[in-house]
């Protein structure tokens, strides 16, 4: 782009042409100017016939030091006759007889055969064609308009062959505020001479620098922008949700390893993070098993031991170790929570996706919860759209499912209503809603309830050893999918959760 801005810049902004032919008009004015003053004495003689001013306006014109003269003619001005069919008194593109006769060798005609050579250049010719086409756009006008040149000098630029342009100028000669004759200067501008003497050099210069920028072009994209380049399809090749672990290890580029500058730098401290990633996150699943492993036995022992004291009559220490038994079951619903917390991180990561019907997996759930809640008295209706294929982890969408149906059906009141709708639409994304008709969740509590340990339960809505973690693991689930979910207020009166897959 650089590279085409230059050559562009080049082209538009070069009004050398443009500029040196208003200077040759501007010349030729003062030469009309001048042989008009030159000639208006002869003029002022009115008892003078034509032949005689004629021969007056040669021997006034036919010194060659005088004046380059070879382009002038003066006319006798009439104003029922056209320019050209009056009486000329001087013409100057006749050979004129005391002029010095020169002759130019054979030789000399051969070197100037050979210095248009240049003119065949392919690349000068080519920018030449479009040049032209520029320049007559900016400097060629309307012809002479002969009877306005009685009054005020008039000049035009127009085209005279396929490269040249016909400088002219047409001058009034008054005596005492008549106008007597005319005079017209006029020169030849070759365009292909005047660019070819001017850019050859400035041609030569843009092509060097042309030629030097793509150069270092060249070697910065080999050096830096390919490695770069390189590296960072690797990171979107193998960053994929599916065996990332595996993926993570195999990430470095043989080629920029071995590099010792920045990139080579970039490249191993990227290789030596993705190493730490890897090592935290494998320290985090070992974390949480181990955890949980080490947690688990002295709870179940703990809760064992207090179901085998209740079975005595003592009713004081009856109360006591049921209130242990229940933080027991708390603590052992939240380790287990935890560690499944931990599986959840580590799937949505590193398990490979697959394609499943959706709606199978939503209907059958449905059909779980109907049949466990019928004595409840609380309705669960489902709106389902069939074969709905989804590519993901199946277990854990269900997962999402379950935790929002549970969670709705633990804040329905008695007499209650659930609605499930399963549904994709056109060009859209696959929307789960859940929906209930309980007390709704506050707007001021509406993006907290997603966080982890986040609980807001009172009065039935109680439920035992609920960890706070159902909703949070529903969040991170759903991202992980490429989706979002929100929860808003249901026309049911209650809290609405939409998932969009």
């Amino acid at each position: 782009m650089f590279l085409i801005a230059l050559w562009v810049l080049f082209f538009v902004t070069d009004d050398f042409v443009e500029n040196d032919i208003l200077n040759k008009k501007n010349d030729l004015q003062l030469k009309a100017s001048f042989m008009g003053k030159i000639a208006r004495p002869a003029f002022e003689n009115n008892k003078v016939s034509d032949f005689q001013l004629m021969l007056e306006m040669y021997d006034l014109f036919d010194d060659p030091q005088l004046l380059p003269v070879h382009k002038i003619k003066i006319y006798r001005y009439e104003d029922k006759t056209d320019i050209g069919k009056g009486f000329v008194y001087y013409n100057g593109t006749y050979p004129i007889k005391r002029s010095s006769i020169s002759v130019t060798p054979l030789e000399a005609i051969g070197s100037q055969g050979q210095n248009n050579k240049w003119y065949d250049w392919d690349i000068m010719g080519t920018l030449f064609s479009y040049y032209r086409k520029l320049s007559d756009a900016r400097v060629v006008m309307a012809p002479i308009v002969s009877k306005r040149s009685k009054f005020n000098p008039q000049y035009h630029v127009i085209k005279s062959g396929e490269n040249t342009y016909d400088i002219r100028v047409l001058a009034p000669i008054k005596v005492n505020r008549k106008t007597v004759a005319l005079i017209e200067v006029w020169e030849d501008y070759d365009l292909k001479n005047a660019y070819f003497s001017r850019n050859s050099l400035r041609v030569a210069f843009l092509i060097g620098i042309s030629f030097i920028t793509l150069v270092f072009g060249l070697a910065l994209a080999f050096s830096i922008a390919f490695p770069l380049r390189r590296l960072s399809k690797r990171l979107n090749r193998k960053l994929t949700p599916s065996d990332l672990a595996d993926q993570m290890t195999n990430m470095s580029v043989t080629r920029l390893a071995s590099r010792k500058d920045e990139i080579g730098l970039l490249h191993n401290n990227l290789t030596k993070l993705t190493k730490q990633i890897i090592r935290l996150f494998r320290d985090k699943e070992q974390f949480a098993a181990d955890v949980s492993h080490e947690l688990k036995n002295p709870i179940a022992s703990i809760i064992a031991h207090v179901e085998n004291n209740l079975e005595t009559e003592n009713s004081n220490k009856n109360s006591g170790l049921l209130k242990i038994k229940n933080q027991a079951l708390r603590m052992n619903k939240l380790v287990s929570d935890i560690s499944e917390a931990a599986i959840v991180d580590h799937e949505i990561v590193a398990k490979k996706r697959e394609k499943f019907d959706i709606s199978n997996i939503v209907d059958e759930i449905a059909k779980h919860y109907i049949d466990e809640i019928r004595n409840s008295k609380i309705e669960i209706n489902v709106t389902l759209q069939k074969n709905i294929n989804f590519n993901g982890l199946p277990d854990r969408i269900a997962q999402i499912l379950i935790n929002l149906i549970e969670n709705a059906i633990s804040f329905s009141h008695p007499n209650g209503t659930i609605n499930i709708l399963l549904v994709r639409r056109w060009r859209k994304p696959l929307t789960l809603v859940v929906e209930d008709s309980g007390p709704g969740v506050p707007e001021n509590m509406q993006e907290l309830i997603f966080e982890r340990f986040f609980t807001s339960r009172s009065g039935h809505s109680v439920v035992k050893n609920s960890s706070g973690l159902g909703l949070f693991m529903c969040r991170e689930i759903v991202e992980a999918h490429g989706g979002k979910i929100h929860v808003e207020t249901s026309q049911l009166g209650g809290a609405k959760f939409v998932v969009s897959l």
